[in-house]
């Protein structure tokens, strides 16, 4: 029998993929362990953003499925076309209008595979390679990674407290228009940022406003966790705030329900989402579970849960605030978030999260090393991200153990 398996080698394969995927082979992955390292125990993880599981509102979204199945017709089961399923962009912009405010309506809405599909497809509408995305840092790694698949050149402004350090994006904005630099997205998490948990301040949102039409650049916001605050009013959105005009929205059911769902979307002006049309070569989202989500809202359902894994939310983050002060208070630091699923801890001076992030993988915890959420990697050694949304509230006090050993241990210099 024929065979040609020794011309098709992995050097053979490697010499073919395009420059941008050469590039990004070899770099480890964002959730990857540390090497060489053997759990004492089974491993609790406070490394993944996802929702509790136990919070899952399985009973409502079956039913939800129950009654897509039983309609006439073969709607759910074959291609879907444009913009999305009428009735659920219909009733995301509904809430959307109920919450923030905003004057949004059905045609400002383009379903997308999750917000990072959302994402994906905005950067390969608007970037080429060597154009510039102004980025907040440190900031979501699967982001950063998609800019850098499609060649953009990213720029980081720090954030803190307040969010997006907006004194600094002017400097930048203006060197970069100095060099003649193209600056097509500032990209910013304004509610709950992933990694830090900061919020954009209401001063920080007219700032960056007015700084990014200045410049004619577009604002991309990341509102994939402006649903979950726990107990404050939520700030007017980028997108009420300016009518829409130069921001993109995108948006999710991953953090407020299900990463699984895959439903996210991009909220924008008729005449940007008009851009972009051309570029969706997805044939579509999965019918089915679109009009599983619409049925769901339609049932007055989200709201409830919603309001449900918020005290949920807080309620673990109290848990493990508390734990990791009782545990290893001496050695780490950090502010108490107001929404979402993160905690950004520092640590004292002396500790690197590297060893941090080996020695909790050891004691069976896993965290996120600071440096993944950075455009240098050099820029972040002393900081941990640790999530605690999907873990049981019953482990929480436990994982905190293991991580203040695991924070001793490196103190000591006993890492694996």
């Amino acid at each position: 029998m024929y065979s040609n398996a020794s011309i098709w080698t992995t050097e053979r394969l490697e010499s073919l993929v395009n420059p941008l995927t050469a590039r990004m082979m070899n770099e480890p992955g964002e959730w990857d362990p540390p090497a060489g390292i053997e759990p004492k125990r089974e491993t609790l993880f406070l490394s993944v953003g996802i929702p509790d599981s136990g919070a899952l509102p399985r009973g409502e979204l079956n039913a939800a499925m129950q009654n897509v199945l039983t309609e006439n017709g073969d709607a759910s089961l074959r291609y879907g076309f444009g913009a999305g399923y009428f009735p659920l962009r219909a009733a995301i912009t509904a809430r959307y209008r109920e919450i923030h405010g905003a004057d949004v309506a059905e045609d400002w809405l383009q379903l997308t595979n999750g917000s990072s599909g959302a994402i994906d497809l905005l950067v390969r509408s608007f970037i080429e390679p060597g154009d510039v995305i102004v980025s907040e840092s440190p900031a979501y790694m699967g982001s950063l990674r998609n800019f850098r698949g499609v060649g953009a050149r990213i720029v980081s402004v720090p954030i803190d407290a307040d969010g997006l350090a907006t004194d600094r994006l002017a400097a930048t904005l203006a060197r970069l228009t100095t060099e003649g630099a193209r600056v097509k997205f500032i990209y910013t998490i304004s509610s709950f940022q992933n990694p830090t948990g900061a919020t954009l301040s209401l001063p920080r949102r007219r700032a960056l406003l007015e700084l990014a039409a200045r410049h004619g650049c577009l604002i991309l916001d990341d509102e994939a966790y402006s649903e979950l605050h726990y107990d404050s009013t939520p700030l007017p959105s980028l997108l009420t705030l300016s009518g829409g005009y130069g921001v993109v929205s995108v948006g999710s059911f991953s953090k407020t329900i299900a990463t699984g769902l895959r439903i996210g979307w991009i909220m924008a002006r008729p005449e940007l989402l008009k851009t972009i049309a051309r570029m969706r070569f997805d044939m579509g989202q999965n019918q089915m579970a679109l009009r599983m989500m619409a049925r769901f809202l339609e049932s007055g359902a989200f709201a409830p849960h919603v309001a449900g894994v918020r005290a949920l939310y807080r309620a673990k983050m109290e848990t493990l605030a508390d734990a990791l002060e009782r545990e290893c208070g001496d050695l780490v630091s950090f502010t108490r978030p107001r929404g979402g699923f993160y905690l950004w801890v520092r640590l004292a001076d002396g500790l690197t999260a590297r060893d941090v992030w080996r020695a909790a993988a050891h004691e069976g915890v896993a965290v996120n090393p600071g440096d993944g959420f950075r455009t240098d990697p050099s820029d972040a050694g002393e900081l941990l991200r640790i999530a605690f949304a999907w873990t049981p509230r019953d482990q929480i006090d436990e994982a905190a153990h293991r991580i203040g050993v695991a924070v001793r241990r490196a103190r000591d210099g006993d890492v694996p």
